[in-house]
């Protein structure tokens, strides 16, 4: 398969993704396009992942397997997967969820006609059986049409506020090209939230973003995710990673981005704070938690809104 026959290269970055790895890759197999290729990268799994992707691997010439020596993380896992990718289009997939059939045709198509560099589609949350599970994470902006988004229309959904449908759940298909002219790749540094800082900087040096409001994109909900619950020590990283953001383009972001991402480490800060507290609660270390919260009043707040609507959710089960 030479390079510029493969329209779009799916970038699975695997850790210990055993159980849900086939079902992952076979729905992007399936996609409805001409030329693609998968790109499994194992993050040094320490479970059969590395074996079931190269079975996948042997079952079918477009999966292609990488292997980290050692434990990188998401980002490092996509930046390899990068520097192999033989696609116009890098599609970003997890390995616990799927995508539907016609998701990139559609998401492809609409990149081509408006020249986006980067264009985003609905998830639609399921369990891990793949049945639903309520309305579409961006249901309640009752989107109609696909939308060209300003980086700070980006901001403004990437607030860390609680109960936001925040924009960073999103997954993103980009252009290859744009990526790889202005050196583009994920922050190594990030466990959490690198899709974010990504797509800042995608828009802060003048990519052009465009949203699809259809959900395409099939995202697992499995308890004890990492997505579902922050590590205290990855807020820290998120926020480091704002402050050099803002540091690097302090002479480009306008008013408005500036006043956004002020928000966001607010809002970063007291999570952070919040997840701390509910890690000693759970330690029996109750002091320590009440220190944390005592500290920072407005993540005591949040926290009590946290454990208001976990029990929202659990009744509503």
């Amino acid at each position: 398969m030479t390079s510029h026959k493969v329209k779009a290269t799916v970038i699975v970055a695997a850790w210990c993704a055993e159980d849900m790895l086939a079902r992952s890759v076979r729905s992007a197999l399936a996609q409805e396009i001409r030329s693609l290729e998968v790109i499994v990268v194992d993050d040094a799994s320490p479970d059969g992942t590395a074996r079931i992707a190269r079975d996948l691997m042997r079952e079918d010439p477009r999966v292609r397997v990488l292997g980290l020596d050692r434990n990188g993380g998401p980002a490092a896992a996509r930046n390899a997967a990068i520097e192999a990718a033989r696609g116009d289009w890098l599609v970003i997939l997890d390995s616990d969820d799927q995508m539907r059939p016609d998701r990139l045709s559609r998401m492809i198509a609409l990149a081509e006609r408006v020249g986006a560099d980067c264009v985003y589609d609905d998830l639609q949350p399921v369990d891990p059986e793949g049945r639903p599970l309520g309305p579409s994470h961006l249901a309640g902006l009752n989107i109609a049409a696909p939308q060209r988004w300003s980086l700070e229309r980006f901001l403004a959904g990437c607030g860390a506020r609680p109960g936001q449908a925040a924009l960073g759940y999103l997954k993103p298909v980009l252009r290859r090209s744009f990526l790889m002219r202005h050196g583009l790749r994920y922050d190594p540094d990030l466990r959490n939230g690198e899709d974010f800082h990504l797509i800042a900087e995608l828009l802060a040096i003048g990519g052009i973003l465009w949203f699809l409001p259809e959900p395409g994109y099939l995202y697992t909900l499995r308890p004890g995710s990492v997505s579902r619950r922050l590590d205290p020590g990855h807020a820290r990283a998120l926020s480091r990673a704002d402050t050099a953001f803002r540091r690097r383009h302090a002479e480009t972001l306008g008013r408005e981005a500036r006043r956004l991402m002020r928000i966001r480490r607010r809002n970063l800060s007291d999570l952070a704070a919040a997840e701390s507290a509910v890690l000693a609660i759970k330690a029996r270390k109750p002091f320590r938690a009440m220190v944390t919260l005592l500290l920072r009043p407005s993540a005591a707040i949040r926290l009590i809104r946290q454990i208001r609507d976990g029990r929202a959710r659990r009744k509503a089960a």
